[in-house]
Parts: structure tokens; C-alpha cells; sequence
């Protein structure tokens, strides 16, 4: 009996992209299961590793959910439904891309998909969760969630966290972790048609991005609280947007955090801390390595776990659009929703079949 087909989305070695069909069924390594792709979650890392990172030559595509088709020697058993997220790194083997129909998964990277949590759903949540909390319980150092979760009184008191960017997947995650940690005082900036939606997640007050005054509005906010900026992150990832934090931040000891870049006090959250990464920044030569941090992927993984668990109660992603079609359509939605941006999660579902695109 001949292996199933595996079209797979690629960067080349160049740095170009394309559809790669007849790609070899992958082979998992020990502690790695095979996993059928059901659904493929679209990040802006999947095409901004290659020129930023240097990663190439490899299927793109980190966030999946699927059937178990081959458990190998993990926990996991044959039909199990999983999600999660594949390793990342120069030299990453092709068998970890999420954009194709059959991947292979590290144990320590998956979680089982519980019944309050729909698969589209599952497909979408691990980067954007994951670096989410490594900012918030790693970078921040909020305490984790849990029944009776609740940051210091002196935390409380001494000031709030802002979220510029708050209805981009990180901003939407980071509001429900610091919520769910305790924090009340959550200042977040975006369009004022998602203003609603942001507090009935736990934003305590919400400015517009794109007004000129809101650097100082936000400043006025904070100083007739008689309160202060503790935490900050740029969940857009953009320089102007950095800029715009950094004047919020009237406090030298905030803390700041940028979801694509580190420079002067940012900071930059990572969604794998469990194992060493290999990357490579424009315009260097050497290979840098980003070694594991043990303790600080064990408080992510916890995280994760907690929002699986209180999924559609607690914690959510509002907007999840399912993309379906042929290989080439799929490359040229990622290309798009990475360029222009969107509103809300996009997943892939699989296979690659479909001979038109559609939404």
C-alpha cells in the first residue's frame, strides 16, 4: 500500500515560496508523533522567519491541529485529535511544517483537543497564546491563573499595563492572561469598532490608535488615576508604534516588551523557551543561539493548559476564519493575511485538495 500523498506550502533556500506536492511522508524521531493535518494556523511567522531569521529550506508553518496517525513512542495513542506548535531554528527538518498534510509533532509540543474547544479554534491558539504568556508570566512576571489568581495589592496600586496593538491575537491574548492573573488596570489601544469587544474581555479602558491626541490621552488617563505605566507591550511589532509606547511610558522602571524586535529597554517574548533555537539576523554573518530556558517554558506550557482548559469561558479568540482550497490558493492567503494584516485568527484546512479557493 503506497503512502498517503503530503503537498506542503515551502520556502526555498532563496527565500522564495511555493507549493511543494509529493513531498515525502515524514518520518517522526523518537519522542515525535505523526499527525494528519486537519487545520493550519496562519502567524506572520511563517513567512517572516525566512528573511528575518534566516530560517529556509524547509515546509513553512508552526500552529496545527490533526489526527494522530503514527503516536511512535510518545503518550499520545493513534486517533487522538491534537494540536499544538513544531519547533522552529535554522536547519529545521521539513516533517515540522504545519502548512502540509501530514507533519510530525515533539510529545512535549502537543495537547490533547477537549471537547469545549473546536478544532479551527485549537489550530490557531498556540503561537499567538504562547508568546502572549511569555510576555505576561516570563517578561512581566504576573503570576500565573488560577482560582484564586491575583496580582499584589502594590501592583495593584502602583500602576497599569498597556497593550498597544490590543486587538492583534497577542493583544487579545495578553488581555485575557494579565485578566486572568489578577490584573484589573489594562489600558489597550486599537480601531474604536473593537473597543466593545475588548473590554468584555478585560480591557478597563480603551484609546484609538490612530488619533493624534492619544499619546496624550493615555497620559492624561493614567496621571488622573494617580497611577502609572508598570507594563507595556507593542503587540503591533512596528517602529512607530514602539515609539508611541516608549512616550507613554512616563516611568523609567517600566517594563517594556515588543513582539518582533529588542532594542534599547524592549524586551522580546518568544513562544518556544523549552528548547535551544538557531537563528540568524540580517546583516550578521554568525548563527546565534537562543538557549533553552527550562523554568520559563514550564510556566508558558501552564498557561497554555489553563486557556485550553477554560476555553469559551475565561478565555477565547473572538474572530476564527476558516480559508479552504487548493495548495496555491492557501500559499497566496498566507502571503496576503502576513502582508496586510487581519483581524482575528486564519487557519488552513487540509488537505491541500480543493480544486477553487474559497472562504
Amino acid at each position: 500500500m503506497s503512502a498517503p500523498t503530503n503537498t506542503a506550502l515551502f520556502v526555498d533556500a532563496d527565500g522564495s515560496f511555493s507549493v511543494r506536492k509529493n513531498m515525502d511522508f515524514p518520518t517522526a524521531e523518537k519522542g515525535e508523533m505523526i499527525v494528519r493535518v486537519l487545520y493550519s494556523g496562519i502567524n506572520p511567522a511563517d513567512t517572516k522567519h525566512s528573511s528575518h531569521l534566516g530560517i529556509v529550506d524547509t515546509v513553512i508553518g508552526y500552529d496545527f491541529c490533526g489526527e494522530v496517525v503514527d503516536a511512535g513512542t510518545t503518550s499520545f495513542s493513534v486517533g487522538d485529535i491534537v494540536a499544538g506548535m513544531t519547533p522552529t531554528g535554522i536547519g529545521r527538518p521539513s516533517r515540522y511544517g504545519a502548512h502540509q498534510d501530514y507533519l510530525c509533532c515533539p510529545e512535549d509540543m502537543a495537547w490533547l483537543v477537549p471537547g469545549n474547544l473546536p478544532r479551527p479554534h485549537a489550530a490557531g491558539l498556540s503561537v499567538v497564546l504562547a508568546t502572549a504568556a511569555d510576555a505576561v508570566f516570563n517578561l512581566f512576571g504576573l503570576p500565573l491563573p488560577g482560582d484564586d489568581a491575583t496580582t499584589t495589592k502594590e501592583d495593584q496600586a502602583r500602576g497599569a499595563l498597556l497593550i498597544w496593538g490590543g486587538s492583534s491575537s497577542v493583544g487579545i491574548c495578553t488581555i485575557q492572561l494579565a485578566r486572568a492573573a489578577g490584573y484589573r488596570e489594562i489600558l489597550v489601544t486599537a480601531s474604536p469598532e473593537r473597543h466593545e469587544l475588548l473590554q468584555s474581555l478585560g480591557a478597563s479602558a480603551c484609546f484609538d490608535y490612530a488619533s493624534p491626541s492619544v499619546v496624550t490621552d493615555i497620559r492624561a488617563a493614567v496621571e488622573a488615576r494617580n497611577s502609572e505605566i508598570m507594563y507595556a507591550i507593542d503587540a503591533v511589532g512596528a517602529p512607530i508604534s514602539a515609539k508611541q509606547v516608549e512616550s507613554c511610558s512616563i516611568d523609567s522602571t517600566t517594563i517594556l516588551v515588543s513582539t518582533t524586535q529588542t532594542f534599547g529597554r524592549f524586551q522580546m517574548p518568544f513562544a518556544t523557551r523549552s528548547r535551544d533555537v538557531k537563528i540568524r539576523i540580517p546583516g550578521l554573518t554568525q548563527v546565534i543561539t537562543i538557549p533553552s530556558q527550562p523554568a520559563e517554558g514550564a510556566k508558558m506550557d501552564a498557561a497554555v493548559k489553563w486557556a485550553v482548559r477554560n476555553y469559551g469561558n475565561g478565555f477565547s479568540l473572538p474572530k476564527v476564519e476558516v480559508f479552504s482550497g487548493n495548495a496555491d490558493g492557501c500559499l497566496a492567503k498566507v502571503q496576503e493575511t502576513v502582508d496586510k494584516g487581519a483581524f482575528g485568527k486564519i487557519v488552513l484546512q487540509h488537505p491541500f485538495g480543493a480544486s477553487e479557493c474559497q472562504t
